[in-house]
């Protein structure tokens, strides 16, 4: 038998392993070392995908799938890293049939790893081709090993799919990464993914991490673990958490600094915000009417419009545009422009507003139906000619990008 340090052989192709830190930004330590494959033909190397092409049938491509992870395995259970997992790239072969999977989980335990330090990746589009492959990953999920969802974002990525599966990780594609960097307003349907995946009770592995600024929005998105060429190229010895820490701490601190100054300007808006509230539901409160007690909030520089509830959310008249709006704005939403009688009973907004008079509350920042942007909503409770109403601004979301 090989030992673990030298190259494995299959059908005359040699197989070696380099690994790639997965990165924990809040443990500040790696947790996990993803195997890759090296092959060689007569010297020659062959990219992971030439590797298993060159396999005949279902059955020898299982039989080298095995083979790899076996070989992985060895070199990683010498390595002997506590507290860090393994994850492999499971070929659908090995998911097969009930007794391929079988035939994995025996081959990975032959090599003396506990199930609960192995992460098995499978590709999540692949799963949707054959639903026998499903079955597949109940059996090793059963036996005790992780099951991370890779390239989640790619292709016809399903989320109902993800659901059914249940993985302890799913694996986001650099793509969701590469458009979060390059199109800031994509950066918050990234953290939402991100939190949408922890409903689920996955932790989230970013990959392609590649350069700082890539850092700093995966740190903004609240994900979990990173994987990438910034974090740790892949290598037979791979960077240790010695040169890795550093260059995640330097972001972490940037990030700080960043967020603290923007805490300050948003702050200073707030309350600017706050007392040009207060002066209109001050005014309406004393009778001025609506249109001239609202100019105090309309002359924000970021006031989209005003309006207001009655005590069960329904609106009186239109709304009161600021009055540097452009004159159109969206107008394939004309539709929804009108809100005259609407009910916004069911808006947090309103919620907040009603249970506790004379507070002033404002949302987290949400779509605006009325024209598609995002928006904060400032709300408060007051009595009108002794009724209660609520008064509602909504001003443009803070820049967080």
């Amino acid at each position: 038998m090989s030992s673990p340090s030298s190259p494995s052989v299959f059908a005359g192709l040699q197989l070696d392993s380099h690994f790639q830190p997965i990165y924990s930004l809040a443990h500040r330590r790696t947790v996990g070392l993803e195997a890759l494959l090296r092959a060689r033909l007569d010297d020659t190397p062959l990219a992971p995908l030439e590797a298993y092409a060159r396999t005949s049938g279902p059955a020898e491509r299982h039989a080298f799938d095995l083979s790899v992870c076996a070989a992985h395995a060895a070199r990683f259970a010498a390595r002997q890293a506590e507290q860090c997992w393994l994850f492999l790239n499971i070929d659908a072969s090995s998911l097969a049939t009930p007794e391929a999977a079988e035939a994995l989980i025996a081959t990975l335990k032959q090599a003396g790893l506990a199930p609960s330090n192995v992460v098995l990746e499978v590709l999540e589009h692949v799963l949707e081709v054959d639903e026998r492959l499903i079955e597949g990953v109940r059996r090793v999920k059963e036996a005790g090993f992780l099951i991370a969802i890779d390239d989640f974002g790619v292709g016809h990525s399903n989320l109902d799919r993800v659901c059914q599966l249940e993985p302890d990780l799913v694996k986001f594609d650099r793509h969701l990464l590469r458009s979060a960097v390059t199109q800031p307003r994509t950066r918050n349907l990234l953290s939402r993914l991100v939190h949408l995946m922890h409903e689920i009770g996955a932790l989230v592995v970013e990959e392609g991490i590649e350069t700082e600024t890539d850092v700093l929005v995966a740190l903004e998105s609240g994900c979990d673990l990173v994987q990438g060429y910034f974090i740790g190229r892949p290598g037979a010895e791979p960077d240790s958490d010695v040169l890795i820490t550093p260059r995640i701490d330097a972001r972490w601190d940037e990030l700080m600094v960043r967020d603290l100054l923007k805490r300050k300007i948003t702050r200073r808006q707030v309350e600017i915000a706050r007392q040009a509230f207060v002066q209109t539901a001050i005014s309406l409160m004393q009778g001025t009417p609506f249109a001239q007690a609202a100019t105090p909030v309309l002359a924000l520089p970021d006031a989209i419009r005003c309006f207001l509830l009655d005590g069960e959310g329904r609106q009186i008249g239109r709304n009161l545009d600021t009055f540097h709006a452009p004159p159109t704005s969206h107008p394939k939403f004309s539709p929804l422009a009108d809100t005259t009688g609407a009910v916004w009973s069911r808006r947090a907004y309103f919620q907040h507003a009603i249970d506790q008079p004379g507070v002033l509350y404002m949302s987290e920042p949400y779509l605006s139906m009325t024209d598609t942007r995002s928006c904060v909503t400032l709300s408060m409770a007051i009595e009108i000619d002794e009724a209660l109403h609520v008064l509602c601004a909504d001003v443009l979301a803070p820049r967080t990008h």
